[in-house]
């Protein structure tokens, strides 16, 4: 299948989701309020780090591995399998355990999301033997139905009871329902999954430990918020950031299925510095234009947005949104750069980075945010964007072609979101 039907096909399964999403959240939002919003966003930001942990990076290690060797593909799938069924259990065992011994209040909610949120990493990780396959029409047809069936039941279940529990197990009972079709659909495809002895998925989780270490320095994104803004600032703030975050996270799949449609590509060139050249000039270009596309969009007309989507208890929300906008575009343009690293076999590199620009980020927070609140979060995930972003330009600039070129045009893109920034 070519480049460019593969990414169309990722692309609508992306605009599909963005709307369900965006529906989704938005109906969540309106009748919970902001704090319960807010809460439900805290609780599902703990479960979704926590399952960090279970998904280690596999699927993006699986992508790449399948690139650079296709005849590995059923041994690759099995024992990624077999990894993250035992991550999940010993995960698990030890919030339960854990969560026990300390007490925890709304242990409940925080139990329902992490089974959905576990539920999620496996259809992601499942879906990479599609597109390890080329085969993107399925994925693309199996996610958009199920988009709207998730939000069917999430609304439904919220309008007919809008609490915090409701909307929680609603969540995790539709993960847990996509999760059983996408295993269903890749097995009639005749590549059905197998648990593999243990040595094979501790082996594998030893060649992915890098992988999984630049992934969960990637995915503390948009989920450590609610951590930190809930400390300083309280549930009612994570509730309007969340909001903002929703919509941003929903662009943000766009980073995914782009990354995923060129890292088997540019791995598989990775021997032909021509075919890379041409490959990761394809990517830099497809990044750069979906960053400032919708990133610039959110913060062009940001008032409209939120007062549509959100509605008035959200008026706070308008001044973040040219902040979410650039930040968006500083994180694919980082991105782009990233996937390039990836491909080369630079994976290392991306996680000591990564665990850098979190240090430069939470120093940042330490003293904008009691200042100036969310937006001195924002303005410190922009920071550390950038300087995310500079070091892998300066590490892959002999990956790339073109490269001063792409360095002008991520600066003019930047310089677009200077008129709609204001620090309240």
């Amino acid at each position: 299948m070519s480049l460019k039907k593969n990414i169309l096909l990722m692309g609508f399964a992306t605009a599909v989701r963005l709307v369900a999403g965006l529906l989704t959240f938005s109906v969540l939002a309106r009748l919970l309020g902001p704090e319960a919003f807010g809460e439900l966003m805290l609780w599902l930001s703990v479960a979704m780090l926590i399952s960090l942990l279970e998904n280690f990076g596999l699927t993006t290690y699986v992508l790449r591995a399948v690139g650079a060797n296709p005849a590995r593909y059923e041994s690759l799938m099995n024992e990624g399998l077999t990894a993250k069924l035992l991550l999940a259990t010993v995960i698990t065992t030890a919030v339960v355990i854990g969560s026990i011994v300390i007490d925890l209040k709304q242990l409940d909610v925080l139990l329902i999301l992490l089974i959905g949120c576990i539920a999620d990493t496996f259809t992601e990780f499942i879906n990479a033997g599609f597109r390890a396959r080329d085969n993107y029409a399925t994925e693309t047809r199996i996610s958009s139905i199920f988009s709207f069936i998730h939000t069917a039941m999430v609304c439904g279940a919220v309008i007919w009871h809008p609490t915090v529990i409701v909307a929680a197990m609603t969540y995790s009972v539709s993960r847990l329902l996509v999760l059983t079709v996408t295993a269903m659909s890749l097995s009639r495809l005749g590549a059905p999954l197998r648990v593999v002895p243990f040595c094979d998925a501790i082996q594998i989780l030893k060649d992915a430990s890098n992988f999984a270490a630049d992934f969960g320095m990637q995915s503390l994104f948009g989920q450590v918020d609610s951590v930190v803004l809930n400390h300083y600032l309280g549930p009612i703030a994570v509730g309007i950031y969340q909001a903002g975050m929703r919509l941003f996270l929903g662009g943000f799949q766009a980073g995914s299925i782009l990354a995923n449609v060129f890292l088997p590509r540019a791995s598989a060139h990775i021997h032909s510095m021509t075919l890379f050249h041409q490959t990761t000039r394809q990517l830099q270009i497809a990044f750069l234009s979906a960053g400032i596309a919708f990133g610039f969009g959110i913060a062009a007309f940001a008032v409209p947005i939120v007062s549509l989507i959100y509605g008035s208890n959200y008026a706070d929300l308008a001044p973040l949104m040219p902040f979410f906008g650039l930040l968006f575009f500083l994180r694919f343009a980082a991105a782009g750069w990233g996937v390039v690293l990836t491909a080369a076999g630079q994976q290392s590199f991306r996680s000591n980075m990564g665990l850098i620009h979190w240090i430069a980020i939470a120093a940042l927070a330490w003293v904008l945010v009691p200042s100036l609140a969310s937006s001195g979060w924002l303005i410190s995930l922009c920071f550390g964007t950038l300087l995310l972003g500079c070091a892998y330009a300066i590490r892959a600039r002999k990956l790339v072609a073109h490269f001063e070129s792409t360095l002008i045009f991520t600066a003019v893109g930047c310089s677009c979101f200077i008129p709609f920034l204001r620090i309240q």
